[in-house]
């Protein structure tokens, strides 16, 4: 789709009208065919559903009770788990618990596992590792030996926790305890081995006895004796010999992540979640079981492992708050301006949706505002700078996004009434300043290109007939920004020529990028972002790294922020 866009942009006036016309007949075309294929889909009413509402739940309020795991704390209000592995409640009847849970999917999981849980959703294309196939009941994720069934509380411990090194977000708080049951119960209905099989017994995890020079030389031995540097490699930074000839239960490829970062190890970086890791396995994928080994081995091999961890563990926040502070003078996009100085800032930790090795892990957040501007600054670390003025040519930019909910939304009320942060989703819309290094240069170069005539917002984001942008849709300035707007992944779609409101400058110096965004607070149209607003803005945010290749949905990501606009 980016290549026929831009292949578009090349056609003269007449032509591009055209084809614009003709992409957005065949789209209107297909919407009925789409609207019949939606019926009949958990709606056990009769009635016919109106459009969106496969992503709303019940208009009366969820109820979040308290339960008691048998030792830890009771859940907190709003949804917040005080502990893992609470039991099921047991008021909720099956029919009721089942329901809740396909609403709940249809919001916040279906963009990736897909409406029938074979990890094939819209987000899918993007991401790597890809979403897990529910159908076949097979979960690397365990403390169930081999070949078992997962129990509902290894399910609970990864909705909630998340799944480090990919695009699964830890849920926490987004979902009370009574939602991620409902959900849970869907899981295991995509598959029949829940109905055929008992779940697995848990395994048992003894204390980890003290960690001793000789108990990691052991483990090193033991490490190379069992061939784990076949794909770990030697230096565990997942680049053994075998490492890229890998593939999983669904014939995809694996990738060997580098287990000498924490914030890697997608069951867990501390010692039980290591060893539960060694003595389970990852079923679906070459990790096999060592449960055959002797207890204290697995616990040498354990200790080896974590003595080579080279970085901290940073936990990536739902719903951290930020602010832009007032500043009663004239704002500018000079990333050296004074008005930052004294600005408190917050680090933001980054995920990525495709893996990686030495990804971008952390963004830095400021933003001011004068009553009648708003800016926001975003600094990150990244060693080499990659930015090109060449056109179409394989060259990859680095570059960053501010991504806003659009319309009367907050954070998290359990009507689950924010977007998907993943470019939003049908009926919740978002709207994205996209800065591009280099795009100045490459505006130069291209001349007296023009944008592609006037384009009907509505039409476009509703039939989704654009794509992720590769280089800049919209041609209208020398501006390195473009104002875009989205409903869901390859609906991207620029703002028209007189509704591009956001200003923006990048500047790379001594290993870091500082770029900053500058907009007027007054919004110009239905699809800008309101800051003139009681409630806080929610706020996500995205880094391409070009050293990694990245373009398009390959990228790093916050989930949703935040910003509290301060008014003195």
């Amino acid at each position: 789709m980016a290549r026929f866009y831009k292949t578009l942009i090349n056609l003269n006036r007449s032509t591009r009208f055209f084809f614009l016309s003709l992409a957005i007949f065949l789209v209107l075309l297909l919407i009925p065919s789409y609207a019949l294929s939606q019926v009949g889909h958990e709606h056990h009413s009769g009635k016919t559903p109106s459009p969106g509402s496969e992503y709303r739940v019940e208009e009366k309020p969820m109820e979040h009770h308290h339960h008691d795991d048998g030792g830890g704390d009771p859940f907190r209000t709003r949804g917040s788990h005080s502990d893992l592995g609470a039991k099921k409640p047991v008021a909720m009847q099956e029919e009721g618990l089942l329901a809740r849970g396909r609403n709940i999917y249809l919001h916040m999981c279906v963009f990736c596992h897909g409406k029938d849980g074979n990890g094939g959703g819209t987000a899918t294309d993007y991401l790597y590792p890809w979403p897990r196939d529910f159908r076949l009941g097979i979960f690397k994720f365990r403390s169930t030996p081999t070949d078992t069934l997962p129990r509902d509380e290894d399910l609970y411990r990864t909705i909630i926790k998340g799944i480090p090194g990919t695009s699964m977000p830890a849920w926490g708080d987004a979902l009370s305890a009574q939602d991620t049951w409902a959900l849970i119960n869907l899981i295991k209905n995509f598959s029949p081995r829940f109905s055929k099989e008992p779940q697995g017994e848990k395994i048992t995890i003894n204390e980890p006895p003290q960690v001793t020079p000789q108990l990691i030389a052991k483990g090193k031995e033991l490490f190379t004796k069992h061939k784990c540097d076949a794909c770990h490699g030697q230096s565990l930074r997942g680049d053994g010999r075998l490492a890229e000839s890998l593939l999983d239960a669904w014939k995809h490829a694996v990738f060997v992540q580098d287990i000498t970062v924490p914030g890697y190890y997608k069951g867990g970086f501390e010692a039980k979640d290591i060893f539960r890791t060694v003595s389970t396995g990852l079923d679906g994928t070459p990790m096999s079981s060592y449960a055959h080994l002797p207890e204290q081995d697995r616990w040498a091999l354990v200790h080896y492992i974590r003595s080579q961890f080279t970085r901290e563990f940073k936990k990536a926040e739902f719903e951290t708050d930020v602010y832009s502070f007032r500043k009663d003078f004239e704002l500018n996009t000079d990333v050296n301006s004074p008005i930052w100085d004294g600005v408190k800032s917050t680090n933001l930790v980054l995920r990525p949706l495709s893996a990686r090795r030495d990804a971008i892990e952390v963004i830095n957040f400021a933003s001011v505002n004068n009553g009648e501007q708003l800016a926001v600054r975003l600094k990150w670390e990244d060693p080499t700078k990659n930015t090109f003025s060449e056109l179409n040519q394989d060259f990859f930019r680095d570059g960053v996004a501010v991504q806003f909910a659009l319309g009367n939304v907050t954070l998290h009320t359990h009507g689950h009434n924010e977007p998907f942060f993943g470019m939003g989703n049908r009926g919740k819309p978002v709207n994205i300043w996209h800065w591009k290094s280099g795009l100045e240069e490459t505006l130069e170069a291209e001349g007296d290109q023009e944008y592609a005539g006037d384009v009907d917002m509505d039409a476009l984001i509703f039939g989704g007939v654009m794509s992720n942008p590769v280089t800049k849709l919209n041609l209208t300035s020398e501006n390195a920004v473009e104002e875009l707007n989205a409903e869901g992944f390859g609906t991207i779609t620029p703002q028209p020529a007189d509704k591009q409101n956001v200003e923006g400058y990048g500047e790379w110096k001594d290993g870091v990028w500082t770029v900053v965004f500058l907009r007027d607070m007054l919004k110009t149209g239905k699809w800008d972002t309101e800051f003139i607003r009681k409630d806080p803005t929610m706020v996500a945010l995205a880094v391409w790294d070009g050293i990694k290749e990245d373009r398009n949905g390959r990228k790093v990501i916050s989930v949703w922020q935040r910003l509290t606009i301060l008014d003195k």
